[in-house]
């Protein structure tokens, strides 16, 4: 075995890491599409509110399974100091839009006059009524949230095309679900 072969523990993110990826994935393009295509299932407005909730409530959960009990695979350090550095300043901005962007629309909501409820559970509110206040927390979170669906683009792209294709490193296959089958070894 070559020596800078690692075990497949060490190439790939825990099951709990890789869960709590793909399932933002899916809620942030839920929220999307439902924010883009209101009318596209009934309900779709409060459905979106509720996704949004529930990315608020999910974030600081990876955050601290991350920082205490996630394990991040040990990639090749080749890269140049600027991309590691924009590839932590990058992860970082995601973290942080990904809540700062549910809050906003949930200050939206409260300064529009509005109830919010996290799929029927009503929320308390964060803002009183303020029409103006409100609109303009509306313009905050559609630039922010525009901000995030960038930095998810090239997030994404960095892992398919600079990682997959370029570098062919093992980074993007570090993130993606095993698929071996319970009791069948590598």
């Amino acid at each position: 075995m070559p020596s800078n072969a690692h075990s497949t523990t060490d190439q790939s993110y825990d099951p709990v890491s890789i869960a709590f990826h793909w399932i933002t994935v899916i809620l942030v393009l839920a929220i999307f599409v439902l924010a883009l295509f209101p009318g596209l299932v009934k309900g779709s407005i409060a459905l979106h509110k509720s996704l949004g909730l529930t990315v608020l409530a999910l974030v600081p959960l990876r955050l601290v399974w991350r920082f205490t009990a996630g394990r991040q695979p040990r990639h090749n350090g080749n890269d140049p100091a600027f991309l590691r550095l924009a590839a932590t300043g990058a992860h970082a901005a995601l973290y942080l839009l990904l809540v700062v962007t549910p809050l906003l629309g949930w200050l939206f909501v409260d300064a529009k006059g509005m109830e919010l409820s996290l799929f029927g559970m009503k929320m308390p509110a964060l803002a009183l009524y303020d029409r103006t206040f409100a609109w303009m927390v509306y313009a905050w979170k559609s630039w922010i949230a525009y901000g995030l669906l960038a930095l998810i683009v090239a997030h994404a792209g960095a892992a398919i095309g600079y990682h997959a294709i370029i570098r062919r490193d093992g980074v993007l296959r570090s993130m993606m679900p095993s698929r071996r089958l319970p009791g069948v070894s590598a």
